[in-house]
């Protein structure tokens, strides 16, 4: 039996009530769900089994703070801004507060404040790991 360590999942919380909307905006993320009951609250999403993200709703009020940017979920590709956009417009097709920025002209952000409670969901572009 091997004792090498392996890094599984990540967890966020998410604000009461978002779970279904949060799936859905990682799946425009090309994320899949990996686990989900219907009478929890929570659910492992990720883009492959190697590593997961454990989303969960939490009955806290969203944290705003300057260090809420540092907390992120990071994603690379070739066009941040037209992901980006993408999720920018399916929040304004839901009346979902979004908020955006960036860090550089490669590193772009975005936030659901009402529903992401700690964190910010980061898009790279791939030259960064170059």
């Amino acid at each position: 039996m091997s004792n090498t360590l392996k890094l599984h999942h990540s967890a966020h919380c998410i604000t009461p009530g978002s779970l279904e909307n949060i799936i859905e905006m990682f799946e425009l993320l090309d994320c899949k769900i990996l686990y989900l009951q219907k009478e929890q609250r929570w659910a492992m999403i990720g883009q492959n089994e190697n590593f997961l993200l454990q989303i969960q709703e939490m009955d806290n009020l969203p944290i705003q703070s300057k260090t809420r940017l540092q907390s992120h979920i990071a994603f690379i590709c070739d066009n941040p801004k037209e992901q980006i956009e993408k999720i920018e417009n399916w929040a304004s097709s839901k009346n979902i507060n979004f908020k955006k920025g960036s860090w550089s002209d490669r590193e772009y952000w975005f936030d659901l404040p009402d529903m992401f409670i700690d964190f910010v969901v980061e898009i790279m572009h791939k030259s960064v790991t170059e």
